[in-house]
């Protein structure tokens, strides 16, 4: 699979809820890092951290969690994604840097609007 495929496959699984096919793109030691003060936020070594730490929160935090292609760019394994994220009380647009080697995510940096899903989840 190309770099876009894999990150176009992964949020196939995540809109899916198919953790296992969405782990199985991951490397082993796979960095996640999402900046904010949210209760999501930080630093995630490894698929499972990830998963436990936000990824499981997602729906609690943001009913109705979802996202939805804007645009995508890939350079030498560096993939860029646009993306639409709304939720309850939710909607603004996300960027998200995928870091893809060997047909696997190796590192993951979350930019999100979390001034405005600050505001959704307190509302």
């Amino acid at each position: 699979m190309t770099p876009k495929e894999v990150v176009k496959k992964s949020y196939e699984a995540f809109a899916a809820g198919d953790l296992p096919t969405l782990a199985s793109l991951c490397a082993q030691d796979m960095a996640v890092k999402m900046g904010g003060e949210m209760p999501i936020s930080g630093e995630y070594n490894g698929f499972e951290a990830w998963a436990t730490g936000q990824l499981a929160k997602m729906q609690s935090l943001w009913p109705n969690f979802k996202l939805e292609f804007v645009n995508m760019f890939e350079d030498d394994g560096n993939v860029f994604t646009i993306l639409k994220m709304t939720a309850d009380g939710l909607e603004a647009l996300s960027c998200h840097h995928a870091v893809i080697k060997n047909e696997k995510y190796a590192e993951f940096y979350i930019f999100d609007d979390t001034q405005k899903m600050a505001s959704a989840m307190n509302a």
